[in-house]
């Protein structure tokens, strides 16, 4: 989850992770305790190299515990080819991307399009926002990256499958709206995110991004977040903070209901003082970090075998 992808984590309008021998079973899996249940909240970046179809264990166990999944949206509306169709048609610009951005905007671009190797000309037809998501689709796909079988993808197949509950936190239409109904200004500015380069930031290479992941790494994500709040304010705003606000109404009913729930969102919604995390504790919720659902049960036979033996 790079500067750059940061924003861009609902465009690709998939929301996956991946272990590929992972160093943790749960990367940023959290069991949230409510009044009557216990649920569980998982944190997924974008992308993940071709061919990798196994989940980490501790997200299965999740899974297998829960009795419904909330997603951010509807993966399988999103899909259809209508709405793809409708999403370039608002991409198009009618005075073409450099009218709209300016010299000085376009050479950064053109900057960031050499280095990834792509052709500068595959945004010139398109609006700001929607080239910010090309750029960041077609670097990640070079370094071999891909959505089609992502842990979203399948948590959803699955939960399909077995007849679970799914739900959804944004409607399709307000999910493509977040970037659809982008101002002229903040359209710029979510192009800035990606294309522009700052002394001192960490790597954005796709592959050490997921290391930071797979190794269950808060603080770069934190950091990420702080960094996108810090220079693109409106991007942070409309992106991550204001969609986890508006989330947290219907996501307190579900929790305090008494069906488990497994809520899938982008890892960047998860970190720092406006992350859904500290929001469910400001309410509180007890967050804590995953732990397995058999080392759960030992520690509970432990307990229930001191109990017994003070009690004699």
């Amino acid at each position: 989850m790079s500067r750059r992808c940061l924003p861009l984590f609902a465009a690709l309008l998939l929301f996956v992770a991946h272990r590929a021998a992972a160093d943790s079973d749960a990367p940023f899996l959290w069991q949230v305790h409510g009044p009557k249940a216990t649920h569980y909240l998982l944190g997924s970046v974008h992308l993940l190299p071709q061919g990798t179809d196994e989940l980490p264990a501790g997200i299965e166990d999740a899974y297998d515990a829960s009795e419904g999944l909330v997603f951010e949206t509807d993966i399988s509306a999103i899909e259809q080819p209508q709405v793809q169709i409708a999403l370039l048609a608002a991409a198009r610009s009618e005075r073409g991307l450099k009218a709209e951005v300016g010299d000085r905007m376009y050479a950064a671009l053109n900057r960031r399009a050499t280095q990834i190797g792509m052709p500068v000309s595959a945004c010139d037809p398109f609006r700001p926002w929607f080239c910010a998501m090309t750029l960041e689709v077609f670097s990640y796909k070079k370094a071999g990256f891909s959505g089609d079988n992502g842990i979203d993808k399948q948590l959803y197949g699955w939960a399909r499958e077995d007849g679970k509950e799914i739900r959804w936190l944004e409607q399709p239409a307000s999910h493509m709206g977040l970037f659809t109904g982008m101002s002229d200004a903040l359209s710029r500015e979510f192009l800035a995110s990606a294309v522009e380069d700052h002394p001192g930031d960490p790597p954005d290479d796709p592959e050490e991004l997921l290391r930071a992941w797979q190794d269950n790494d808060g603080k770069v994500i934190e950091q990420l977040d702080v960094q996108l709040k810090a220079r693109y304010p409106g991007v942070y705003e409309r992106l991550l903070a204001g969609r986890n606000r508006n989330w947290m109404p219907q996501l307190k009913r579900l929790l305090d209901g008494g069906e488990s729930q497994m809520v899938v969102v982008g890892v960047a919604h998860l970190m720092g003082p406006d992350g859904l995390i500290a929001q469910l504790r400001a309410k509180g919720y007890k967050v804590m970090p995953y732990v397995p659902i058999q080392s759960q049960l030992v520690t509970a036979r432990q307990g229930d075998l001191m109990r017994a033996a003070l009690r004699r």
